[in-house]
């Protein structure tokens, strides 16, 4: 055989090796007694002279990866995971944003990693389908206060716990309410010496997993807890209010200044939450579409669960405003 032939046998052999046997460079190399390095050359051109072909075969709807291109593209998020919405029905929706948002925190979390959360029916829904089952050195921490009789099992406190619980991993709670009336009560609880120590602990926060509230639903987390009534929320939607994340209200731009109501709320900042290095925003349905679209014009977001009918209403959404 001439040169070329025996190039082109070296090539097909590695490829075969590597792709249908299954063997590393490592053991390749020892087998051919070729260097670690030669291996590695010896693939790309293999890709090259077009011997090896990858093709990726997509179970998923070619839909929900444009969708998920798009939405990425046009708010510049880290990553966005698109699940079916199903029969559109909102428990439903909850539920498949819940399996895909646990399967990523088990996929992304490491050791020394704090992780802040919100509170809401969305975020506690993902406590159900965590499959964890190793140790993890990680700290589960409230994003916000979270002391009440009422919906208990929603509140951030217990959420943080019952994360903890499944992740095998450690919490920390904010023993104070989430909003406060007066400002001299408020003023009270931040000179306290324990929740100083627990606000510097929000400012270490490297993950944050947060619901997206839309305050014109009457589902509102903020009606549901009593923290606020109906008559205050229909103000504060004449304000401008389109959307929530963790308790703090901002407009359709994602402005959250102009709403004195930030100012009640015990717990981190709209600031802080822009400048947690992950934050993983979970929310879904189409009448949440205003809400999240504030949500990612804001910043807030470097990921995004959501369900396909409402990624596709934010592009949608979006590029009519634009």
């Amino acid at each position: 055989m001439d040169n070329k032939t025996n190039d082109i046998r070296l090539l097909v052999r590695c490829s075969q090796m590597y792709y249908e046997d299954g063997l590393n460079q490592a053991q390749i190399s020892k087998k051919l007694g070729i260097s670690k390095s030669s291996i590695s050359r010896i693939l790309n051109s293999a890709k090259e002279e077009g011997i090896i072909k990858i093709s990726v075969l997509n179970p998923l709807p070619n839909e929900y990866i444009y969708l998920e291109k798009g939405l990425e593209k046009k708010f510049g998020l880290k990553e966005v995971i698109v699940v079916d919405s199903k029969s559109n029905e909102p428990r439903e929706i909850k539920q498949e944003l819940a399996k895909a948002s646990a399967e990523y925190l088990e996929r992304v979390i490491k050791d020394d990693d704090i992780i802040g959360v919100t509170w809401g029916t969305t975020i506690k829904e993902i406590t159900k389908y965590v499959k964890n089952n190793r140790r993890n050195k990680v700290t589960f921490i409230p994003l916000l206060g979270g002391l009440g009789q009422s919906n208990i099992d929603i509140h951030s406190n217990q959420i943080a716990l019952e994360l903890a619980k499944k992740f095998k991993a450690d919490s920390r709670l904010l023993h104070a309410p989430c909003i406060i009336d007066d400002p001299e009560r408020k003023k009270m609880f931040i000179e306290d010496k324990n929740i100083q120590t627990f606000l510097k602990l929000l400012e270490k926060v490297n993950i944050a997993i947060t619901g997206i509230g839309s305050p014109q639903l009457n589902t509102s987390t903020m009606l549901a807890t009593g923290y606020y009534s109906k008559k205050q929320i229909e103000n504060l939607v004449q304000e401008g209010a389109v959307a929530d994340i963790s308790s703090l209200f901002i407009d359709k731009f994602g402005q959250g200044d102009s709403f004195e109501n930030n100012n009640r709320v015990i717990g981190v900042t709209l600031n802080q939450i822009k400048n947690i290095p992950l934050t993983i925003g979970v929310a879904g349905h189409e009448k949440k579409t205003k809400a999240i679209l504030a949500a990612l014009r804001g910043g807030y977001i470097d990921v995004l669960i959501v369900d396909d009918k409402t990624a596709q209403g934010i592009l949608n959404l979006d590029n009519f405003d634009d």
